[in-house]
């Protein structure tokens, strides 16, 4: 998925058939391909709507996203759709998603 200058993408994973909440030591390993990694601000939207920061304009200058992120989720239940933002808040370089999971 192309992250534009500017804008926001979102790529999605719907979970279901499990029971229950997520865990407490939930992990999210996200790859993304940029090529100024200090533009992005990157979050995981829970399916009741909650953002969860996972980078927010960290790394300055530097290449790429290549990072697994522990969260606590356990408020969280771990069936519906999960979805990881990505903002592009500056001009001059663009990239994409390459890949994330998600262990709830």
């Amino acid at each position: 998925m192309t992250i534009v200058d500017l804008a926001t993408v979102e790529s999605t994973v719907t979970l279901s058939g499990c029971s229950g909440n997520a865990s407490a030591v939930s992990t999210v390993e996200v790859h993304i391909v940029h090529t100024y990694r200090g533009d992005l601000v990157v979050s995981l939207i829970a399916p009741d709507g909650s953002a969860y920061i996972l980078s927010n304009r960290q790394g300055g200058s530097a290449d790429n996203i290549d990072q697994t992120y522990t969260l606590d989720l356990s408020s969280e239940t771990r069936n519906g759709t999960w979805r990881l933002r990505v903002q592009d808040a500056a001009a001059s370089d663009n990239g994409h998603i390459n890949t994330w999971t998600l262990a709830v």
